[in-house]
């Protein structure tokens, strides 16, 4: 579903007034629609700020509870604010709503705690709004449920991301490092995201911290947007397919994530189902996947230097990597199993 208007003269009419608030009346015109006409059970929302430049909004999801149960899972924090802020520190808002509150002498009479502790919010809009049907919020991360929790006052369930274990599978080395072209001796260094010019993913520190590290024998591999290959490194480009993306964890010996910011990301999923331990900051819900000497390697502070240093550490070790590439793949199949992952969507979808 898209606010996007065809091209020709609605294209020329958009340059005229607000794009944003134009594709919005038309997806909420296109969802309402579709929910008269479709007899559905449920209605499942994921990552609704992905689609904001098309006019997604929150209140689709009034909409839809107009008509059937919805579920709504919160990718970042995107929904806990007003504005279009991602992620932010729980404990300082929690703070500075302590203030807030202790100024005002508390909450007004008649406001009730939850909306009241969330006023403003996306999520206090849609849940003050009420409607005919119950919302139900859930989160990839046990992080994010929690501070969905403190914030708002809101019930928000633990629920990760499925995954294919069949398709992200353990599988030749040797093989995927030829259909990528990388070098078949040697350690391969994988990383990447949608853009590598995006300052939440931490590629800045990687590079800087990958400058200090140079190692004989060790290629670093990036795929996403806006890459390229210099000495050392070798740019994949954009892998859009699930294969090209498993070949690259399997070619791997580690994935590194240096993300600054993360709710629940299904890269560090993905690689270790392939069995490739996982490098990363300890943020957000990634402390949750990522072992630290169990099944990979947080670094200790949010830094390019320690990000060397645990990199060093990590490869330093050849044998100690061998032996966590059975651990990635048997702590995927214990906390990411398809059957145990679809009982507790149901037991949720099921009681709405």
């Amino acid at each position: 579903m898209s606010g996007k208007p065809p091209r020709g003269w609605q294209r020329i009419l958009e340059c005229f007034r607000d794009p944003s608030s134009s594709r919005r009346s038309e997806v909420n015109r296109q969802l309402t629609s579709i929910l008269s006409k479709e007899k559905s059970d449920l209605v499942w929302f994921h990552n609704i700020a992905g689609g904001g430049k098309w006019g997604w909004s929150e209140e689709m999801v009034r909409i839809a509870r107009d008509h059937v149960p919805v579920m709504w899972t919160l990718h970042d924090m995107w929904a806990l604010g007003s504005g279009e802020e991602s992620y932010w520190e729980v404990e300082e808002t929690e703070a500075r709503r302590g203030k807030r509150e202790g100024a005002s002498g508390g909450k007004r009479e008649g406001e009730s705690a939850e909306v009241g502790r969330c006023e403003g919010s996306k999520v206090a809009r849609v849940w003050g709004a009420g409607g005919k049907y119950p919302v139900t919020l859930t989160a990839p991360s046990k992080w994010l449920a929690d501070s969905t929790c403190k914030l708002t006052g809101l019930p928000c369930v633990h629920l990760p991301n499925p995954i294919d274990l069949d398709l992200f599978s353990p599988g030749d080395q040797a093989e995927a490092r030829r259909r990528l072209g990388l070098p078949e001796k040697g350690l391969v260094v994988l990383a990447g995201a949608d853009s590598l010019q995006d300052p939440r993913k931490g590629f800045d520190l990687l590079l800087a911290a990958w400058e200090q590290f140079r190692a004989e024998g060790v290629t670093l591999a990036l795929f996403g947007r806006h890459g390229q290959t210099k000495p050392g490194q070798v740019y994949l480009g954009n892998l859009v397919t699930d294969e090209q993306m498993v070949a690259a964890y399997r070619a791997a010996d580690l994935y590194v994530h240096p993300a600054q910011m993360e709710n629940a990301p299904c890269t560090i999923q993905e690689s270790l189902a392939c069995g490739t331990p996982v490098l990363a900051f300890a943020v957000g819900g990634i402390p949750e996947m990522v072992r630290d000497g169990k099944n990979g390697f947080l670094a200790k502070e949010i830094s390019a230097p320690s990000l060397q240093a645990t990199i060093a550490l990590a490869l330093a070790d050849r044998g100690r990597l061998v032996r966590l590439r059975k651990d990635a793949r048997e702590w995927a199949k214990e906390v990411w199993r398809s059957d145990a992952l679809e009982h507790r969507f149901r037991s949720l979808a099921g009681g709405l």
